[in-house]
């Protein structure tokens, strides 16, 4: 095995070495640009080069830091997805196998097997007798493979398979052995084993059987569970997507004794376990496959013979997903990246820093643009001008591209969790059904038992016999615990005997709700019922459902004699299944609910259990066995959230005719909708070829920038320099106008709210640039604004003149319909607007405090 690094796994992910290509390529482009500039301007190349260089340093380290995070971003991607599955497949199982565990403690106490045991001379009918009840339990339980029944010298008296003729053989060997000194209440193998057909590997459940009342072993019973039948069904649904991974799971010497392909892994081999946390690499058949070991989470306590779910993904396979989030709606992504630094700080910190360089870019273009002349460099200056065009196409494709990376990376992280939170839902489902399967066939089993058949059946139900009823509802209980009480009525509906104490008041209780008729209506062993999910008493008045089987006349099975009803602990179970589904850090919460929006369970206590939960109607119209998941503002929150519709399992809403759709939802939180950054004005890009321009026509530049979405002028000759906004210092005495000072040459001057300065009410957003302004021979002042364009040149005639008392002098309207329009400020009314709010006075007491600095 080999342990890669992070940066190990860039050859495996072609867009992102495309991208990181890419921007190498611009960056040879910029060596180029400021080779040249130093060539033909050497003048204006000292004040232009090292600000060039800085940027290109920023891009550089932008460039390491992001491919970082696309890699990082693609690798927890592929990791959760495996390794969620992986966790899947081998806490599923161990959930199965737990329910296993109580199954062999009620069967071992099963009266009539124990008397079939304990008679010596018993006969080829009471073998036939003992036969058809095992098929019984069997019919209600398709996860058996066989029933064996051994006794005390280990010779079979009786097993349900008949291709497997171990009848009156003697079997014994260490588990048999271990099994019958009682040292432990069953004893749970997984080897080739002589008690199956062909001495395949089994897994094997076994219990001794007791004589009643004592501790004497008369004999043992064995479950042989269909683990190849049940392993199927688990990577059948794992597996569904094709991504080219090998789910196994292996045993405590890392041997193989499941596979999702066992064409290409197959049973048997040995693999090498690769601890959680390890970027482990293996070499199998001449390919590379990260694989991944996962220990089971156990379940009640509960973690089987310490197996553990392993995965094998191929190399050149793992980073291939690139599912896009085309299907989201576009406001909804659009201001959800606008959210980045809530559910991503690697991805706001990309955005901000993209931001940032793209700003100082803009402004060695700008400053190139506007710097003073004299005529000793304007030649220099003509050629200087297709270099500033030159940086100015680098600057846009290396923008461009690292927005489209950041997108990429933005897909990735929201892809991501869409992914897992239908997974999710859809996980929690599947165990919904798989739990109630149980309950479905819990019913019917106990429904069989000999004893509370014998007693329901007589006339009358003497003390005696209901402290035996007690005592057998009392065991099963203990063995099955996901029961708030198990109940045994009568054939008027009347509750003869219950086994949970705490429920005592509920015996001589007469039901008459609609499934209870239905029970005893049926005297059919293979239907059970179910009540709908509502308020009981049977259950201090909380939700849940009770299922629900017809007792029949032992001697007379077509006569009903009563029913069992078992009142499942939903509260707490279904809540516990929501819970360690989600098994997650992440700010997420799950909810059962039925098609009628009715909330059946929850993780969030604000989600009471028989609310609403308000969702969109199409979100509760998917479909049986189908997931979908959606980003949607849901509570001023962004969340993506997963739903999935319960299917069936195995013969449990499948072939039994019972329906009851139940939706899983997986709330993910991504961001505070509330949070939201105002929407600012659309600025739509103006360049100087938007301009039809005349050689001969009189015209003058224009220093152009944005102020809230609106594109401004300054005349050229007013615009001294462009500097980062950051560079502005909070000083006393501020207010709305003045926002702060600025050093510039060794001196300080007010930085400016343009537009709060003719309009307080409506005060700049987002600045990121001061603008120097000489505005006469004395003053001179900064002026925030949020985007620099360009200095454009514009023929006179192209410039309507506005009102003098208004702070525009001029407009400029592009005529290609686009509603772009350029608002030429005067400075002069800036001049008059400063003196008017006092601006000097304002500064002035806070100038000595800088300067004294």
């Amino acid at each position: 095995m080999i342990i890669y690094k992070q940066s190990d796994f860039l050859n495996n992910m072609p867009d992102v070495q495309e991208c990181n290509k890419s921007i190498s390529d611009l960056n040879d482009q910029w060596d180029n640009i400021k080779l040249l500039s130093e060539i033909n301007c050497p003048i204006q190349s000292k004040s232009v080069l090292p600000n060039m260089t800085k940027i290109q340093n920023g891009f550089c380290d932008l460039q390491h830091e992001l491919i970082d995070t696309l890699v990082f971003e693609k690798l927890k991607k592929m990791e959760q997805k495996i390794v969620s599955k992986t966790q899947v497949a081998i806490d599923i199982l161990i959930r199965n196998l737990f329910e296993r565990t109580a199954d062999i403690g009620f069967l071992a106490t099963d009266d009539d097997i124990r008397r079939f045991v304990e008679n010596d001379e018993r006969t080829d009918s009471d073998r036939n007798v003992i036969l058809s009840r095992m098929r019984e339990y069997v019919a209600k339980y398709s996860v058996y493979e066989d029933i064996i029944v051994l006794d005390r010298n280990y010779q079979v008296l009786a097993n349900l398979d008949e291709k497997n003729n171990i009848l009156g053989k003697r079997i014994k060997g260490p588990n048999l052995t271990k099994t019958m000194s009682g040292e432990q209440n069953f004893v749970e193998y997984f080897k080739n084993s002589k008690l199956q057909y062909g001495e395949k590997n089994s897994h094997i459940f076994s219990s001794r059987i007791c004589k009643e009342g004592t501790s004497e072993t008369i004999g043992l019973i064995c479950l042989c569970f269909r683990f190849e039948n049940e392993m199927k069904q688990i990577f059948e649904k794992l597996t569904n997507d094709y991504d080219g991974s090998v789910i196994t799971i292996i045993d405590d010497t890392n041997t193989v004794i499941a596979s999702s392909d066992e064409n290409h892994v197959p049973i048997g081999i040995n693999v090498e376990s690769v601890e959680s946390g390890e970027n482990g690499v293996v070499y199998y058949r001449g390919s590379d496959y990260i694989s991944k070991t996962i220990s089971t989470q156990g379940y009640q306590k509960y973690f089987g013979l310490g197996w553990k779910g392993h995965v094998m993904l191929p190399l050149r396979l793992a980073f291939r997903d690139n599912r896009n989030l085309n299907n989201i709606d576009s406001t909804v992504s659009s201001g959800l990246m606008r959210q980045a630094d809530s559910f991503s700080t690697e991805l706001n910190e990309i955005i901000n820093k993209t931001q940032t360089i793209n700003g100082s870019l803009k402004r060695i273009v700008y400053n190139g643009q506007i710097i003073a002349r004299d005529d000793s460099i304007d030649a220099e200056y003509s050629r200087l001008k297709p270099i500033l065009r030159a940086i100015g196409r680098i600057g846009t494709n290396t923008s461009n591209l690292f927005e489209s990376s950041v997108s990429s990376l933005f897909s990735t992280v929201v892809s991501t969790s869409l992914v897992d939170t239908g997974f999710l839902a859809s996980l929690c489902v599947d165990i919904m059904d798989r739990n109630l399967y149980e309950r479905a066939n819990d019913c019917r089993w106990w429904a069989l038992d000999s004893t509370i058949r014998r007693i329901l059946a007589k006339n009358e139900i003497d003390p005696t016999s209901q402290n035996k009823l007690t005592d057998i509802l009392s065991y099963i209980n203990d063995l099955y615990t996901v029961y708030s009480n198990i109940f045994v009525f009568d054939l008027t509906g009347t509750i003869v005997a219950v086994s949970n104490p705490n429920h005592s008041e509920d015996i001589g209780k007469t039901l008459t709700t609609p499934f209870i008729s239905e029970i005893l209506m049926n005297s059919q062993p293979e239907k059970y019922f179910v009540s709908p999910f509502e308020k009981s008493d049977l259950y201090d008045n909380r939700h849940t459902y009770i299922y629900g089987a017809s007792i029949t006349d032992f001697n007379n099975s077509s006569r009903t004699v009563g029913g069992i009803g078992i009142v499942f602990d939903s509260e707490d179970q279904f809540k516990t299944i929501l819970q360690e589904s989600l098994n997650t850090d992440n700010d997420t919460f799950a909810v059962f609910a039925d098609r009628n929006k009715k909330i059946i369970s929850s993780t969030n206590d604000a989600y009471e259990v028989g609310e609403m939960l308000n969702l969109p109607d199409e979100l509760f119209t998917v479909s049986n066995g189908n997931t979908r998941s959606e980003i949607l503002v849901y509570e001023n929150c962004y969340y993506s959230i997963g739903c999935a519709c319960s299917a069936s399992y195995r013969e449990y809403k499948n072939s039994d005719g019972y329906k009851n759709d139940v939706i899983a939802f997986v709330f993910e939180k991504m961001a505070n909708y509330s949070e939201m950054p105002p929407e600012k004005a659309v600025y739509k890009e103006i360049e100087q070829s938007d301009f039809a321009f005349s050689m001969s026509a009189e015209s003058k530049k224009l220093a152009t920038f944005v102020i809230n979405g609106q594109v401004y002028g300054l005349e050229q000759s007013y615009v001294v320099e462009a500097l980062e906004a950051s560079k502005a210092i909070s000083v006393p005495g501020t207010n709305s106008v003045i926002r702060g000072a600025v050093e510039f040459n060794e001196s300080y001057y007010a930085v400016v709210d343009a537009l709060a300065l003719f309009d307080k009410n409506e005060p700049s957003l987002n600045a990121t640039h001061l603008l120097m302004l000489k505005l006469s021979d004395t003053e001179m002042i900064a002026i925030q604004v949020e985007k620099l364009v360009s200095v454009l040149e514009i023929s006179l005639k192209d410039i309507q003149p506005v009102s003098v008392s208004s702070a525009i002098t001029g407009i400029i309207c592009l005529t290609d319909g686009s509603d772009r329009t350029i608002l030429e400020m005067d400075p002069q009314i800036i001049l008059a607007k400063l003196a008017e709010n006092q601006v000097d006075e304002d500064l002035a007491a806070a100038l000595p405090l800088l300067e004294s600095r």
